[in-house]
């Protein structure tokens, strides 16, 4: 998938100017922690290029910094639990990634990006679904390293007997109407469940096949989840028995990988 593919290239790319690789915990018990943490994890490496006495490569180092700086500032109300950073003079190579799983706080200045905690990571987590299940409605989170990289809705349309797909801003959006639908056919739902479980089953199947899922992590009720399973080829890592229907997608994540 993409995520994967571009830490590949990444393994690849170099710049003789150098290249800024930052790991960073940004959720901590005082707010602006991670600031001080930043700033003095750049103070140290920028010491470090000084000692070497080359001015173009501290005139680099401090455009980096600055514009890092600039942007991560922007991006601080994005802030998770951390974030990895690989930029250039040529800004050829330019990451920014809020991750919610926690690194090792780490400044680096080479020809190359430091991938090794973002391999070790990725190890770890592999691509996975995060299946957020309810009565008429599912929401597909494709995950990288903890981070949501695609979400697709399946909404279940009771007229036709079908689901129905949505991605991207789509899937996103809440289904209003189902709450009152539930309530006008919970007599149907009830009867027919089993069935349009049946008929969700290999659709998810082949959302995990194209993005290469190792398994799924599945949301919701017990039940609703146990009758899932009976009809998927898709490895079920785990059940999580809690209603997160309502939280944003990147929440929803925390709250399962995190």
């Amino acid at each position: 998938m993409a995520f994967t593919k571009r830490i590949k290239e990444l393994k690849e790319a170099r710049c003789d100017k150098g290249v800024l690789t930052i790991y960073l915990n940004t959720l901590r018990s005082g707010q602006d922690d991670w600031k001080l943490q930043f700033k003095n994890g750049l103070k140290k490496l920028e010491q470090y290029v000084m000692a070497r006495k080359d001015k173009e490569e501290l005139k680099s180092f401090r455009d980096v910094k600055k514009k890092v700086t600039k942007q991560l500032m922007e991006r601080q109300h994005d802030m998770l639990k951390a974030v990895v950073i690989f930029a250039s003079p040529d800004q050829n190579i330019w990451e920014f990634h809020h991750l919610q799983l926690s690194v090792e706080n780490s400044f680096c200045w080479e020809k190359e990006p430091v991938l090794d905690q973002l391999e070790a990571i990725q190890q770890q987590y592999p691509a996975s679904g995060v299946l957020v299940l309810q009565q008429m409605e599912m929401l597909a989170l494709d995950t990288r390293l903890g981070e949501v990289t695609q979400q697709i809705r399946y909404t279940l349309n009771i007229e036709d007997d079908n689901w129905r797909k949505y991605e991207g801003t789509a899937a996103g959006e809440r289904m209003a109407s189902s709450a009152n639908h539930k309530d006008q056919y919970q007599e149907r739902l009830e009867v027919n469940q089993q069935r349009w479980l049946r008929r969700l089953a290999p659709l998810i199947d082949r959302e995990s096949k194209e993005f290469q899922w190792q398994g799924v992590y599945i949301v919701g009720s017990q039940e609703l989840a146990k009758e899932l399973g009976k009809y998927l080829q898709t490895k079920i890592i785990r059940v999580i028995p809690k209603n997160l229907a309502s939280l944003p997608s990147h929440r929803v994540v925390g709250e399962v990988i995190g």
